[in-house]
């Protein structure tokens, strides 16, 4: 008997239920190969899992407002069905502190300093020790820029900007980077481990957040052999390759290419940008679906 069609669930957020663009590419690419595809918003109650070979994650862009339930969602997606990314490796991209692994790594990211909730976090003595005079202060769990604050030292907003952040979460504090007023970031997108392509990122005028939401913009773009050679480097670090990732970088004040973000979760891979890569991540996606020999063919 033959297999049944591949049962693939693309998990999104309230908002999008019926996916965004990039996603429906995806969708498209894998009904034309055969699977079934729908979307599922992934805290939505009642949702069964039984009736599904994988779940790929997308756009479930609110993840961090729920953190815990998230995880636990992702565990409990993984006993029925296949999940990409693993929840394993969700769990450790979903808070900042990976960076830290990678930094040690040897792997060139952005200069950061770690201050943990709870603690006094003196930001002028951290400024002052570092040489550096403005900065961006980060929660470690975070999406799209929305609870980032930028300060400058010694107008009493850098400590304010901390405190902040430290009400609710770990920080992290890092320079602010004029580059990325000037360029903004290069994203650098792999599927199941290969480039597949590259997108250059860049803010509004007046600002220097590049995401869609503060009003960036987004261009397909070269990727120099520098750039790749951090990004590689990254990956490298992974166990295994994972079946989408984008890692992002800015230059960096001395002017080489750094890791800001590698992306394993929810990223938007900009498929519009490079009209082969749906096809080419629906086709990774599907290698990684065991379907029942014994399930009915489906008409």
């Amino acid at each position: 008997m033959r297999k049944s069609r591949p049962r693939i669930a693309i998990a999104t957020c309230v908002g999008y239920e019926d996916l965004k663009a990039d996603d429906r590419l995806l969708r498209e690419a894998l009904a034309a190969r055969g699977a079934e595809a729908r979307s599922v918003v992934w805290d939505e109650e009642g949702t069964s899992w039984e009736d599904t070979d994988l779940c790929l994650v997308r756009s479930t862009w609110d993840y961090h407002e729920e953190h815990e339930q998230f995880l636990a969602w992702t565990r409990e997606v993984e006993t029925a069905a296949a999940l990409h990314n693993p929840a394993d490796l969700i769990a450790w991209n979903s808070e900042k502190t990976y960076l830290r692994e990678l930094a040690e790594a040897g792997v060139s990211t952005v200069s950061t300093v770690w201050v943990e909730r709870g603690s006094a976090g003196d930001i002028e003595k951290i400024l002052g020790r570092e040489g550096w005079d403005e900065v961006v202060v980060k929660p470690v769990v975070d999406l799209g820029a929305k609870n980032l604050q930028r300060a400058r030292a010694g107008d009493g907003s850098a400590q304010e900007a901390l405190a902040t952040v430290l009400a609710r979460h770990d920080a992290i504090v890092q320079p602010f980077l004029p580059s990325l007023e000037e360029q903004g970031e290069i994203s650098l997108i792999y599927i199941d481990g290969a480039f597949s392509h590259a997108v250059r990122k860049r803010p509004a005028e007046g600002d220097f957040r590049v995401q869609g939401i503060w009003g960036g913009t987004v261009e397909p773009a070269e990727a120099e052999a520098e750039q790749v050679e951090v990004a590689q480097a990254a990956l490298a670090f992974l166990d295994t390759p994972p079946l989408y990732a984008r890692v992002d970088l800015v230059e960096d004040l001395d002017g080489s290419p750094a890791l800001i973000e590698l992306e394993l979760i929810e990223p938007n891979l900009y498929l519009a940008t490079h009209p082969p890569a749906a096809g080419a991540l629906a086709a990774a996606a599907l290698l990684r679906v065991d379907v029942d020999a014994d399930r009915d063919v489906l008409q």
